[in-house]
């Protein structure tokens, strides 16, 4: 049946707000209505702003979309990512159909679609990614299990089953988490002051944006990002920052209305940034906060600063939005220390994302 639709790529407006901005708010609708169909709410979703910010070519990275129609209604999305600095043997790809739509060919037509867009750009190895609620059972004999060995997928997935068919193998799992700020913050005084104790050779410094003054150091610790963090057999290479791509996120992250909130842990004797910790807050979804990167650099790991950093943001969250209800994150399953920072602060599972990957030569 496939052969009666049709790919199309979207093309970005300049503003949600223009004439020609209809299909791509469209578009943004059709994403946050397959994030609701997999997940019961909105927690996944983002705003049209946003999305049109983040998803505009940069410098550093490139994105394709793609959609399909039925009739007149857009039923799928296809997307291919691709670094211009690192990893350029690699692209990200994805494709989504809403249920209603599934069985007809339309995903694997939109998979093609961004697979293609990566051969063109000489890319040989493809990353994607699955979504999947907590609730199924982990230990079933048939449970997908990826080469980390930590975490399963559900083998009665249909994600998982339209993965596997495209040749995808699974590298790992990630714990999808939830903090619900109103109901667990009970104990956060307690955490904060053993912290403090075991950090005394540390100060905390908050910022809304990274200061001029501190982007070159920054890049440092964004550059150990990428290095530090658990992988499965597919191993990213570590990726290049500087002071002006740190500025590059600033901008973009601007022009998608939002405020990255982040707090750094600072040695006192050496001066050095050591440790940081961020949070998206998208304008218009205020009350829920996108956890992003929190690293300790190894040499000064054993201080409580994953957890002083981490208290300092969530507070400071707290204090500049009035509305904050809850903060997502995501962490590799193999990843314990950093999952027994978050589960002491009260986050929960939510789901799983399964992080899979195909070599194309």
């Amino acid at each position: 049946m496939s052969s009666q639709y049709r790919v199309q790529r979207l093309r970005l407006p300049a503003s949600i707000l223009d004439a020609d901005a209809a299909e791509f708010r469209e578009f943004s609708d059709l994403t946050d209505a397959i994030e609701r169909q997999i997940w019961g709410n909105g927690d996944r979703c983002s705003p049209p702003a946003f999305r049109l910010g983040v998803w505009r070519d940069t410098r550093y990275e490139l994105t394709s979309l793609f959609f399909v129609r039925d009739g007149e209604r857009m039923v799928g999305r296809g997307w291919c990512q691709m670094s211009l600095k690192e990893d350029r043997d690699r692209a990200m790809v994805r494709a989504e159909v809403l249920d209603d739509f599934t069985g007809r060919g339309i995903g694997r037509l939109l998979l093609d679609a961004a697979t293609e867009e990566a051969a063109r750009y000489s890319r040989t190895i493809l990353n994607s990614f699955t979504e999947h609620p907590v609730g199924y059972d982990e230990e079933a004999p048939d449970a997908v299990v990826p080469s980390t060995g930590y975490g399963a997928l559900p083998a009665d997935s249909r994600a998982v089953a339209f993965a596997s068919a495209a040749g995808y193998e699974l590298s790992q799992v990630e714990r999808y988490s939830e903090l619900v700020l109103g109901g667990y913050d009970g104990g956060w005084p307690a955490l904060e002051a053993v912290a403090s104790a075991a950090a005394a050779e540390y100060e905390v410094l908050v910022w809304e944006g990274v200061p001029v003054e501190y982007r070159a150091e920054m890049a440092v610790l964004l550059g150990r990002m990428s290095t530090d963090v658990p992988y499965g057999v597919d191993r990213y290479e570590a990726a290049e920052w500087d002071a002006d791509r740190v500025a590059s996120l600033e901008a973009q992250l601007l022009d998608a209305n939002t405020l990255p909130l982040y707090a750094v842990a600072r040695h006192r004797a050496s001066g050095e940034l050591v440790a940081y910790t961020s949070l998206w807050i998208r304008s218009g979804k205020e009350d829920v906060a996108d956890q992003d990167d929190t690293l300790v650099v190894p040499e000064h790991r054993g201080h409580r600063l994953g957890m002083l950093i981490k208290l300092a943001n969530l507070k400071a969250y707290r204090e500049r939005f009035p509305t904050a209800r809850k903060v997502i994150t995501f962490n590799a399953e193999e990843n314990r220390p950093m999952l027994a920072i978050n589960e002491a602060l009260g986050f929960r599972p939510a789901g799983y994302d399964g992080e899979w990957y195909r070599r194309l030569a």
